[in-house]
């Protein structure tokens, strides 16, 4: 039934080096795929939503054998390259769907339980914090999207409080912002070491192949995963691999991919520390969309992620890796005069997938074949409860979380390029001009 084979235009490359995983300690060497490797599920892209069914789906059928196979090494691709916090609940003006922001709240706050509740079990060193976080508004211009935040925590009725100018300098040491909304329960990470001790967490008849990326998914007969040194042939297959489904000829023309830059400084001086603040460490998101996230992380780091690009070519040139250092230094020096030439960890750019309707890329596309993107927000914990809800599903076990899952609407189509790259374009630069200083 199935005689075609997809083949990709081009192999992962998630760009330049991703600070997150350049702290930590080298990993031990790759297991890579060699020969044919035989399993009842192979799960492709070892992210938050591929360890999740993974994890899930070897719990649940502990006599079968589950194949984890992932193109670089854990930690490396989007999953590690995210800010690193975990949002059980998100806001933002607007809300045009707002009951399918309902549902995929109440996912979010079950996939932040979820990994809280692993990283506690299974005792992941990721400097796990539930500091939680704080919108921010720079500028005049900005506090009607700040009025947005609460408006829409008041429709989902989760609670926050005010935070003003004095109360925001003695948390960040800057007067930079103007006034905040703070929200309690999400959690602060270092999401490059969550994910490597996630996968390293596996239960035992799930096995990690890692710098082997999947070049072509042969469906004659069952399905056989073609990698650079081998085979893996399996019995059904799940799709987690993001915005990379593209290269394999699924899933297209369903999500916005849209990077967003980050740079991760150095660890602090002691002098360094007394310019940021008294609590040691904090999480600030931008109430405007052409803001900065910002975070002091709890080994005396700064993380500056601001500048959006519209990624459907998935590779991050080096003029436009120059462009964001120059401006992640901009946005430091704006807030922390002192810390202007402070030195970078990495400079780096990930992958965002947004769909036009709230919705969802979640459940089967061919008998057999499975597929999961966590596009949304809050890609971590929406990823995590999404894959423990797709393994669920395959395996016949119902939920009422699951029914929520089920009950969100599909990804809709978006329109190709260069109609959806001039419509991106254009939403960016307006997000600039609505907040020049916000940066």
């Amino acid at each position: 039934m199935f005689s075609r084979s997809r083949k990709p235009r081009k192999l992962p490359d998630d760009g330049p080096r991703n600070g997150w995983y350049e702290t930590l300690p080298p990993p031990p060497p790759a297991r890579i795929v060699e020969g044919v490797v035989k399993a009842d599920f192979a799960v492709i892209g070892a992210g938050t939503c591929g360890c999740a069914v993974a994890r899930r789906l070897a719990e649940l059928r502990p006599d079968d054998r589950v194949v984890l196979v992932e193109a670089t090494r854990v930690g490396y691709g989007t999953s590690g390259r995210n800010a690193g916090f975990m949002l059980d609940h998100h806001s933002h003006g607007g809300m045009k769907h707002f009951e399918a922001a309902r549902k995929n709240d109440r996912l979010f706050a079950a996939g932040t339980a979820y990994l809280r509740e692993l990283v506690q079990q299974h005792q992941i060193q990721c400097n796990w914090s539930d500091w939680g976080r704080i919108y921010v508004a720079a500028e005049a211009s900005a506090e009607d999207a700040l009025q947005g935040v609460a408006d829409g925590f008041d429709r989902l009725g989760v609670a926050w409080r005010d935070v003003d100018r004095d109360a925001l300098e003695e948390i960040t040491g800057s007067r930079f912002y103007r006034s905040g909304v703070r929200a309690d329960g999400s959690a602060l990470v270092q999401p490059a070491a969550m994910m490597r001790g996630l996968a390293g967490a596996l239960p035992i008849n799930a096995t990690l192949y890692e710098e082997s990326p999947v070049v072509e998914l042969d469906m004659r007969g069952g399905f056989r995963l073609v990698c650079p040194e081998g085979t893996i042939e399996a019995k059904q297959v799940v799709l987690a691999n993001h915005v990379f489904a593209e290269e394999l000829g699924f899933l297209k023309h369903r999500i916005v991919p849209l990077a967003s830059f980050a740079s991760l400084t150095r660890t602090l001086s002691e002098a360094e520390k007394g310019q940021v603040g008294t609590e040691g460490e904090f999480g600030l998101l931008p109430a405007n969309a052409n803001g900065s996230t910002v975070r002091l992380t709890l080994d005396g780091r700064i993380l500056m992620r601001n500048t959006l690009h519209y990624a459907r070519g998935k590779r991050f040139p080096p003029e436009l890796m120059a462009e964001v250092t120059d401006n992640h230094r901009q946005s430091i020096a704006r807030r922390w005069p002192g810390l202007a030439d402070v030195g970078f960890a990495g400079t780096w750019g990930g992958i965002l997938g947004f769909t036009r309707n709230e919705g969802t890329v979640f459940g089967a596309i061919r008998p057999g074949l499975w597929a999961l993107m966590s596009a949304d927000a809050a890609p971590m914990t929406k990823g995590a409860i999404g894959g423990k809800l797709l393994a669920e599903h395959m395996c016949g076990i119902d939920s009422e979380l699951l029914q929520v899952m089920l009950s969100l609407p599909k990804a809709s189509l978006l329109p190709p390029d260069p109609v959806l790259r001039f419509v991106v374009n254009r939403e960016i630069r307006k997000a600039a001009a609505a907040g020049p200083g916000e940066r």
